[in-house]
């Protein structure tokens, strides 16, 4: 049968039959051609919220699920347009599921309106099945991470799934609570039901779950993963067509709002005052918020471009990431030094690693034996030209790592300090390598000529190569006075964003893992030196609260104004009438 098919055949019967019995009232006003209130209008525009909170959230989750072959459709039995990785009847189905769910909420809370009980606050049970909802999806990310394949589709439901409900938890856990009746019904009636589809639809092949990837677990000839699925999907709509139309979720909403604007207020306004006590490493041009995003879209884009166009576009957009980073980390520079200081620094670093690159793709000194194939273009010497801007990409945030970490030390390091911050550099530099080679040669970039064991099939003289090589040029060059803020925010964004990247989206938890904890090393020390660290996150943000907006302040005095009121200055009110009694 095909997907259409199954669709046409057991979705979209019980799907008119809702649309025609549910919303009759409104029918019938339009029939009438009377006027129809917001009121009304409401509850179906909650659903179509939940649709398209479905397309967006799950969209991403299922073209990761069959890029990585947990789960493909039979050719013969689809239409053959897909978006991404996955056909065009996948999206059709999120947008049926969640009408018929939601209608079907709907429908039961009008059926069970008078039985409702009231609901008593309790912000004990929301923090508390929060903490739970938590506590298991942390189980389930670890277990991800760590490579368990026959768990991959159970733990890809669970973390995935967890993210919603714990959010909805933590908002109405007792609301729930007191609707747990209306719960039950919306929640199971169509989860039963979508499992009889989905086993009709896996014994005619309509899609196949890969058996390594699944427990192997089966209750009636379904996997327990698909059943997991459906009773997680219609749990987060009937979750949320709940609390959104539940009368007591209005006025707490209106709170959270209220708290939320009361906070964000107050954190402004500090951000508005710290700015202007900020040094100037730590503050951001325009230009370099600007190409920091940049960077960031640039790293975003590639997971779905691969999904769109194929694995071949790969090479091309890692180029592109090397481009964007580059002009992220030179125009942060520019916060500092001058163009003319920048643009020699980087002639230096990319006429050094141009020739230790060559030097060891020719000789294998001082990496290894190892070759560039001809996926990376252009190429100088057999050796890509973004390489070396890769180095320099990286290099410069290394240096400010180390320079924010020695900082308190300085005087103490004395004339030793330009090893020990070599040394340093060199290690902060390398400790990316343990994301980006088993990354690389996995995907065809270069090949190591006799790497059998080591780090994930890369030989450990590889990494000494580059510690050593990264020292040296380190030592050399001196580098003084970087913008500390803005290269240690891409030091640490690259740290996060490969960690998602190698984990999550190209199936390399261990080097994920491993170079979480490598990096991460070298950033959590580095920010565990700033004063005021959220400061620092939030500088390089482009908006500030206009004048109108912005609470009355303290006047800006000079720093020794007043010069001669003692400690104790301003007297209390006993103080002042004491005085002029006397």
């Amino acid at each position: 049968m095909t997907y259409f098919g199954v669709l046409f055949a057991f979705i979209l019967p019980p799907l008119a039959i809702l649309a025609v019995i549910v919303p009759r009232d409104l029918w019938g006003k339009l029939l009438r051609r009377q006027p129809v209130s917001r009121a009304m209008l409401y509850p179906y525009w909650i659903i179509l919220v939940h649709v398209l909170l479905a397309l967006i959230y799950t969209t991403p989750w299922d073209n990761y699920l069959v890029a990585t072959g947990v789960w493909w459709y039979n050719p013969d039995l689809v239409t053959g347009i897909t978006l991404g990785y996955v056909p065009i009847e996948e999206y059709t189905f999120f947008i049926v599921q969640t009408l018929l769910t939601g209608l079907w909420t709907l429908a039961v809370l009008r059926r069970l309106a008078n039985s409702r009980p009231a609901v008593r606050p309790s912000p004990r049970l929301r923090l508390g099945s929060s903490l739970v909802v938590a506590a298991v999806w942390i189980v389930s990310t670890v277990l991800l991470l760590s490579g368990w394949k026959p768990g991959t589709y159970l733990t890809l439901i669970i973390s995935w799934a967890l993210v919603p409900v714990l959010i909805q938890m933590a908002f109405g856990a007792d609301i729930l609570r007191a609707h747990w009746r209306e719960l039950l019904i919306s929640i199971l009636v169509p989860t039963i039901y979508l499992w009889l589809v989905d086993s009709l639809a896996i014994a005619s092949g309509t899609w196949v779950i890969d058996p390594q990837q699944t427990t192997g677990l089966m209750l009636g000839g379904l996997p327990i993963e698909e059943m997991l699925f459906f009773l997680m999907t219609n749990l987060i709509i009937g979750f949320g067509m709940i609390l959104m139309l539940a009368s007591e979720s209005q006025p707490r909403a209106q709170e959270w709002l209220r708290r939320l604007q009361s906070w964000s207020q107050r954190w402004l306004q500090r951000w508005v005052q710290s700015r202007k006590s900020l040094s100037g490493e730590a503050k951001f041009t325009p230009i370099a918020r600007a190409a920091i995003l940049a960077w960031l879209l640039a790293l975003i884009a590639t997971p779905i471009a691969i999904w769109v166009f194929g694995e071949g576009v790969f090479p091309w957009m890692a180029s592109l990431g090397v481009i964007a980073q580059l002009a992220a980390v030179l125009f942060s520079l520019r916060t500092a030094w001058s163009w003319r200081r920048i643009l020699a620094t980087l002639a230096a670093i990319a006429a050094f690693t141009w020739v230790i690159e060559y030097l060891g793709s020719a000789t294998g000194f001082p990496f290894g034996e190892y070759s560039y194939t001809q996926a990376m273009q252009p190429q100088l010497g057999g050796v890509p030209v973004f390489i070396p801007l890769a180095w320099a990409m990286m290099l410069f945030p290394a240096w400010a790592v180390s320079q924010v970490i020695l900082q308190p030390y300085l005087s103490r390091l004395g004339s030793v300090y330009p090893i020990i911050f070599a040394a340093l550099s060199g290690l902060a530099f390398t400790a990316w390598d343990l994301y980006l080679d088993p990354q690389m040669v996995a995907r065809g970039l270069w090949d190591w000529d006799s790497a059998t064991s080591g780090y994930f099939g890369i030989p450990w003289s590889n990494y000494l190569g580059w510690w050593v090589s990264s020292s040296l040029l380190t030592l050399l060059l001196r580098p003084k006075n970087l913008p500390a803020a803005p290269l240690l925010m891409i030091y640490t964004l690259t740290w996060l964003f490969q960690a998602m990247g190698l984990g999550v989206f190209w199936g390399q938890s261990g080097p994920a893992l491993t170079g979480f904890i490598g990096m991460g090393a070298f950033a959590l020390l580095a920010w565990r030196q700033i004063k005021e660290p959220w400061v620092w996150v939030i500088s390089w943000l482009p908006f500030s609260l206009p004048p109108s907006r912005q609470r009355p302040t303290e006047p800006d005095y000079p720093p020794d104004y007043p010069p001669d009121y003692p400690p104790d200055y301003p007297p209390t009110s006993k103080q002042s009438a004491t005085t002029e009694s006397n």
